[in-house]
């Protein structure tokens, strides 16, 4: 029988997964993650990597990264992560375990996705291919027209 901690972990990342055709996942958490690898298992995930922390050696690609902050994780390794390993990050917050703050996770490019005050959680997400999404004015189509010169002036 899982708790709600559980229960609600596995729902967000059953939507990530679900959303995003994840193939390959690591885990980076020193906690029993059994409940998950279980889950992971029934979603048919082909690759599951489980390591207590991210050494520096580490290089393993994966369609999925999971940080399950145990008060050890370094706000660097999760840029390590970010900018060599994975596309797609999730990382999962206690409010008892504030080893990173929101703040640095937002400067990274994450998002804060969910937050459940009675589990006492917090989730965040980071996917590159929707962190910079493309702007309308940001175009070469009105940059330099020249029927505007005489028209617009500061």
């Amino acid at each position: 029988m899982i708790n709600i901690t559980e229960k609600f972990t596995q729902n967000f990342i059953s939507d990530v997964i679900d959303g995003e055709n994840c193939n390959s996942v690591s885990i980076i958490s020193s906690e029993k993650v059994t409940y998950l690898i279980k889950f992971l298992n029934m979603k048919n995930i082909k690759e599951v990597f489980i390591h207590p922390f991210l050494s520096k050696d580490l290089n393993i690609q994966s369609d999925l990264y999971i940080f399950i902050d145990n008060g050890k994780t370094d706000i660097s390794e999760i840029g390590k992560v970010k900018n060599l390993l994975s596309q797609k990050i999730v990382y999962i917050q206690s409010n008892n375990n504030k080893s990173i703050d929101k703040v640095d996770l937002i400067k990274l490019g994450f998002e804060k996705e969910f937050e459940h005050g009675e589990i006492d959680l917090n989730f965040y997400a980071y996917n590159l291919k929707t962190y910079n999404n493309k702007r309308d004015w940001n175009n070469p189509k009105g940059w330099a027209n020249p029927e505007n010169f005489d028209k617009f002036r500061w």
